[in-house]
């Protein structure tokens, strides 16, 4: 895709690497998430039978799949990465979803008419732009009206994210292949890998309040804009997976700084800052929640203090 700048073109590989990388089991794995988080919020499934839909964003398409095996009539992918369209389209026949096709194409210009599509899925990807507003606006322009738009966004808040910003310029001075060796020798899996990498790498990354993330979207014409309570993000869904989360950040920098012990130069200094950092953020982590043992703290408290809002996963619906 030619039209594509730099920062799009590093994203889409950075994503291709990652996703591509799960293996059936935990690619089956991933599809199945999307139908249990709906149903968890008490959303019935069955809306999806018969309708179109797109999913903007599809990285190696396992929402796509996931709204093809939950019987839309037609699922378009679209991403700004080859690797990933490439992988979906395998995944997709290797799954036997016929329903379902791919192509590349940026959600800050979709290559669709007007109202094309009952649900648009957007998930994961808006804190990765830098052209937020029109992006919803192609997400609002493309969907019908009364259809509905799913979204994940980060937002603000907690400890993770002031670690990851802190993290961010030291793993790329050190560098990805370095990172991502460290990854494997911490023995974390795929889809932790993904995780840690994708935030630490991704060229752009931005956090939103629910008050700023409920006007933009109300702007392009969303209404019942409800966030969901349940089916968080793995590590949030309690205090103790949110504190193992943390202690990955830990593992990664604690072995690539062994790694670069011999070395005395400046990758060796930043990973042994980098690993200073994660002690103490899995330090207060551990305060908390020894806190909320003690009495010391009510549990809800400790949660706010370290998981914060953690991010939005939303319905809306186009007027």
């Amino acid at each position: 895709m030619s039209t594509l700048n730099e920062r799009e073109l590093q994203t889409g590989a950075l994503f291709g690497n990652l996703f591509a990388a799960y293996d059936d089991e935990a690619f089956k794995h991933s599809v199945s998430m999307f139908a249990n988080r709906f149903r968890q919020n008490h959303f019935d499934v069955d809306w999806f039978r018969g309708k179109t839909c797109l999913d903007a964003g599809c990285g190696g398409g396992r929402y796509s799949i996931a709204l093809a095996q939950l019987g839309a009539a037609r699922v378009v992918g679209v991403d700004i990465s080859a690797e990933g369209i490439e992988d979906a389209r395998r995944r997709a026949a290797d799954l036997s979803c016929q329903n379902v096709r791919f192509e590349e194409a940026s959600s800050e210009s979709l290559p669709f008419d007007d109202d094309q599509f009952d649900c648009v899925i957007h998930s994961g990807v808006l804190m990765h732009t830098k052209a937020p507003l029109q992006v919803v606006k192609e997400l609002a322009r493309v969907l019908r009206p009364g259809g509905m738009l799913y979204g994940l966004v980060y937002a603000t808040e907690g400890l993770r994210w002031p670690l990851v910003q802190m993290l961010r310029p030291i793993a790329q001075t050190i560098g990805f292949a370095a990172m991502d060796k460290a990854v494997e020798l911490a023995g974390l899996p795929v889809n932790r890998r993904r995780t840690y990498l994708d935030d630490l790498f991704v060229p752009y990354i931005d956090f939103y309040t629910w008050q700023c993330l409920q006007g933009i979207l109300s702007e392009e014409g969303f209404t019942d804009i409800t966030r969901w309570s349940s089916g968080r993000l793995d590590h949030e869904e309690d205090m103790q997976s949110y504190a193992r989360d943390l202690r990955g950040f830990l593992e990664v920098f604690d072995a690539v700084s062994k790694s670069f012990r011999q070395s005395g130069d400046q990758c060796a200094e930043l990973a042994k800052f980098g690993q200073g950092l994660c002690v103490a953020v899995t330090g207060y982590a551990d305060h908390l929640a020894n806190a909320v043992q003690l009495t010391r703290l009510d549990s809800l408290q400790a949660r706010g203090l370290a998981i914060g809002q953690g991010h939005h996963r939303f319905v809306a619906w186009k007027e």
